[in-house]
């Protein structure tokens, strides 16, 4: 064989090493899942709560699946849900809340997991500071009519009411004021509004805004948030084995959450653009994993009666089964342990 032929022969095989993508990402020997690369839509809101998807997305966990997921980005989990009911998301990540007002009002949601098993105290009410915040939030609110800003039609607004409600409160001594949240953090300090109700990271930057001019009132025994991964009906009736595929890469996700949190906090700042202070202010409010707890349950049970009550449904609306909301077959096989009911 001559030198040119045995070139050829050489630069022939490189070529075929290279097609084949030995080693590399995209080969589906490095798949555990679909192995197909097969994209799919993910619409979260953009927060620290959606830690475990944006690591499973930066860490590859999605890539492994064989799902090629495309995460959209909202100002808010319930204008996520809005797009997903719109037919233009395969998945959306949103709070507890929205899904159930959208369920009364007769849509057909299913949630596959939350990604967080529970939340401390990440909803809270912060309030700027007079003579009467020392003697606790009942005094405060009975000192004078307040001016409060939450964020109607998701937890923050329901988590108003039930904080309200513990502390003997009447709502109509109150004036709730719907605002966005990214902007009440300086309506309170501005003097727009005598508190702000509302969920980190902006909970967060208020009291460092603040500073000791403000006063937190929080409870954690009145509600735990929840944020749920709501999977279209086409996902369910033709790509099934995505949803369990998304779940082992959130699964493996919370896994590595766990074992190294300084890298999971970064990743969370890259997506977020939040100051890495801001991230370490939050992370304790969050237990990051993909669970179904049974307090989803319980807390959707007491959120029913709240919509009815507040007039957010016709009070002859039928009352739904709120198990049936949950699809549990597929995080069951994933990781059995992480649902908490039958």
């Amino acid at each position: 064989m001559n030198a040119l032929n045995k070139i050829l022969m050489i630069t022939l095989v490189l070529i075929s090493i290279a097609l084949c993508g030995c080693g590399g990402k995209d080969d589906p020997k490095e798949t555990n899942g679909l192995g197909s690369g097969e994209e799919v839509t993910i619409g979260i809101q953009n927060s620290p709560a959606m830690a475990l998807v944006m690591v499973a997305e930066d860490e590859g966990f999605f890539d492994r699946e064989g799902v090629n997921v495309t995460i959209k980005e909202f100002t808010a989990g319930k204008f996520a849900l809005q797009a997903f009911m719109g037919g233009s998301l395969d998945f959306c990540v949103s709070g507890e809340v929205p899904v159930i007002l959208a369920t009364l009002q007769g849509s057909e949601l299913r949630v596959v997991t939350s990604v967080v098993r529970d939340t401390t105290n990440e909803c809270r009410i912060i309030v700027r500071k007079d003579d009467s915040t020392s003697d606790g939030p009942e005094a405060y609110f009975k000192a004078g009519r307040r001016r409060l800003a939450t964020s109607f039609g998701g937890g923050p607004e329901f988590f108003t009411h039930e904080f309200l409600r513990a502390y003997n409160i009447p709502l109509d001594s109150v004036e709730l004021v719907s605002m966005a949240p990214q902007d009440m953090p300086a309506a309170l300090r501005s003097g727009s509004v005598d508190g702000i109700a509302i969920f980190d990271p902006f909970a967060y930057i208020a009291e460092e805004l603040m500073g000791d001019q403000a006063v937190t009132f929080e409870d954690e025994k009145v509600y735990s948030e929840f944020y749920v991964i709501s999977a279209s009906k086409q996902q369910f009736e033709e790509h099934p084995e995505r949803i369990e595929a998304i779940l082992r890469a959130l699964n493996s996700a919370a896994k590595f959450m766990d074992s190294d949190p300084e890298r999971s906090k970064e990743i969370v700042a890259k997506y977020t653009k939040l100051d890495p202070e801001v991230i370490e202010g939050v992370w304790p409010s969050f237990d990051f994993a993909a669970w179904l707890p049974q307090e989803l349950l319980d807390v959707w049970g007491r959120q029913v009666d709240w919509a009815i009550e507040q007039g957010k449904v016709p009070s002859a609306v039928k009352r739904p089964d709120v198990r049936s909301i949950v699809d549990a077959e597929w995080l069951r096989r994933v990781r059995p342990e992480a649902v908490e009911f039958d």
